[in-house]
């Protein structure tokens, strides 16, 4: 519906002037309209707004692998954990985890990558690590 109007709009446009308004309006509408915005996904589309009002959502969360012991601080409450390859093969999963004395032996290889996944019963957190 919103097309024809513009398109009703760009017909019975005169000037130039106007012609590039208009043109301008339609690009604005057409890559900015979440609903129907092909050009993102989801996530960048949080990215892009949460970037422009300055809203930063990184975690606190440290991950450290040391001595075949995985540590994670700075997170409170009970959660799921994965441990992924770089490649995407799940190496270890914890259910229910206590987050805030999270200290669990993990057969990793050395000066390798590591996908960290936590979930929340209302998010998830991912984090890369490496094993030294």
């Amino acid at each position: 519906m919103s097309f024809f109007l513009i398109y009703n709009i760009v017909i019975n446009c005169k000037e130039l002037k106007d012609m590039r308004f208009v043109f301008f309006l339609l690009v604005f509408f057409n890559f900015f309209n979440i609903g129907h915005n092909k050009f993102y996904s989801i996530n960048k589309e949080k990215a892009l707004f949460n970037e422009f009002f300055g809203i930063n959502q990184k975690s606190s969360a440290r991950l450290i692998y040391k001595d075949g012991y995985l540590n994670i601080e700075g997170l409170k409450g009970n959660a799921h954990v994965s441990i992924y390859s770089i490649i995407g093969n799940q190496i270890a999963f914890f259910s229910n985890a206590d987050l805030s004395s999270f200290k669990e032996p993990v057969s990793l290889q050395t000066e390798t990558m590591y996908i960290a996944r936590i979930e929340f019963s209302s998010k998830v957190l991912t984090h890369k690590f490496f094993t030294r």
